[in-house]
């Protein structure tokens, strides 16, 4: 068979299974921010078509430079309705409380540091961080924020030189992650947000309750919380972890979806 025809079928059967998942929950609401990189546009755009055609609530808001880059036109020929201007008021913290979902399918270099910094001085950084305040979840494509790499090759074609500011904007994505927000791959986006989609599983009953936990430990690193970890503990448990531990952006989510009250050891 031609290889050309296997992979439009495939990709046919992806966009069947995809459009099936997204429409087997229940309506949620869902913020998305695009900013000015151009990674991340195409699957932005998919998962608008997605959503939307699955009668989940969606608004868009555009900085003015996505305006220029994207334009208000593609996004709604994609499906969105509702488009958030930058010169437009809104009442943000009601709208942050009306989100269930937030994602920001073109993040850039310049947007991830001032995020990094914690810096509300635009409507699109105050929406990310109040989300995050109000816990909830962030899904972001790194690909246009990344030094090493689409967003350094905007500048360089070789990824190598000012190893120093490398490093430095490398670092705001580790914040990032820090923060919260669950940093993807572009071509992991649209799964990604379907994934979150989902209800959360009910968590079988542990054999034996305990309330420590042992978590994975890297070479030399602080502690690594997975939802694999989580996986056998009740609603409303508490969990004793080792000081230093860090979650995984799933992991953080199970944990307050299930309501886990988690408890670091001091040393």
């Amino acid at each position: 068979m031609d290889q050309a025809l296997i992979d439009e079928i495939v990709a046919k059967v992806v966009a069947l299974v995809r459009a099936r998942m997204a429409t087997a929950v229940p309506p949620q609401r869902v913020l998305m921010l695009f900013s000015g990189a151009s990674t991340g546009y195409v699957v932005g755009m998919e998962t608008i078509q997605l959503l939307t055609q699955a009668n989940h609530n969606l608004t868009v808001f555009m900085t003015a430079s996505a305006l220029h880059i994207i334009g208000e036109d593609n996004v709604r020929r994609a499906g969105a309705q509702e488009i958030i201007g930058p010169q437009q008021w809104v009442n943000t913290p009601k709208l942050v409380r009306e989100t269930d979902l937030l994602l920001l399918p073109t993040l850039s270099m310049n947007t991830a540091a001032r995020l990094a910094l914690g810096l509300m001085d635009s409507l699109f950084s105050t929406l990310v961080l109040g989300a995050l305040l109000a816990e909830k979840p962030v899904i972001a494509v790194c690909d246009g924020a990344d030094p090493y790499g689409n967003g350094g090759l905007v500048f360089s074609h070789t990824n190598t030189g000012a190893p120093a500011l490398r490093q430095k904007l490398a670092g705001h994505l580790s914040t990032l992650m820090d923060y919260g927000i669950n940093l993807v791959k572009e071509e992991e986006f649209v799964t990604a947000v379907l994934r979150q989609l989902q209800p959360a599983a009910p968590q079988p009953t542990p054999a034996s309750p305990a309330r420590a936990i042992q978590v994975g430990m890297g070479n030399g690193r602080a502690p690594i919380l997975t939802a694999a970890d989580l996986a056998a503990y009740q609603p409303g448990s508490s969990l004793q972890l080792p000081a230093g531990t860090r979650l995984t952006p799933l992991a953080a989510d199970i944990a307050r979806r299930q309501n886990l009250r988690l408890v670091w050891d001091r040393n």
